[in-house]
């Protein structure tokens, strides 16, 4: 039982060590196929699955100068931002022909893989608890689908949402609100509250970033 819970856990929080000492770095695709493809079935629209490459010795987010997808001699450009994120295609051939993905990194960093459950950057505008509600069922979802039929009732409990604020609020401010507040700073708001709190209420705060609140 233990084991099963530790498996569960390290997929919920994907790191994969990357050999950054020589450039470019080379993932395999079928890695990142597999995260995407499961966001396909379930045909979710506010949610999707964030590849960051990030500092191992700081945490912070790697700067990337160049990123293709390679089959065999063949190169073709993919998109990413400066700051650490791939943003890979889905294609089945490529996952079929053993494409490999090629990252040249600033500096020689060394770099590891993160992979993040988020809501979309396209959703923290206007945010409304009718939006939050379908946000929460969502990553969920997709959190028990990424585990399978047998990881998923090891998962650790999903308490709700948790928000980066582009201005963090002090813990009084949250918990007299009746949220729950992160030793980093993140807003903490449980499935409790999003589903007693009225649907065209909005959430006043500037909203950079929204994840899985996960239970120990």
């Amino acid at each position: 039982m233990k084991f099963n819970i530790r498996i569960v856990i390290i997929m919920l929080s994907v790191f994969f060590s990357l050999n950054a000492v020589a450039t470019p770095v080379k993932l395999n695709y079928s890695l990142f196929f597999g995260y995407m493809k499961t966001l396909y079935k379930l045909d979710y629209q506010q949610v999707t699955t964030a590849f960051y490459l990030v500092d191992r010795e700081s945490g912070g987010v790697c700067l990337l100068d160049k990123v293709e997808i390679v089959v065999d001699n063949k190169r073709e450009k993919i998109e990413f931002e400066k700051k650490g994120r791939l943003l890979p295609f889905f294609s089945e051939n490529h996952r079929k022909d053993g494409a490999m993905i090629e990252v040249e990194t600033a500096n020689n960093q060394l770099c590891d893989l993160q992979v993040t459950l988020m809501a979309k950057t396209s959703q923290l505008q206007n945010i409304n608890f009718e939006k939050l509600t379908v946000i929460t069922t969502q990553l969920e979802g997709v959190l028990r689908k990424n585990a399978g039929m047998v990881g998923k009732y090891f998962l650790p409990a999903y308490e709700g949402l948790r928000f980066k604020l582009a201005v963090p609020i002090e813990e009084g401010t949250a918990l007299a609100q009746g949220y729950q507040f992160a030793q980093n700073g993140d807003l903490l708001i449980s499935n409790k509250i999003l589903q007693a709190s009225k649907k065209e209420a909005l959430l006043n705060y500037n909203v950079l970033r929204i994840t899985p609140w996960i239970g120990k």
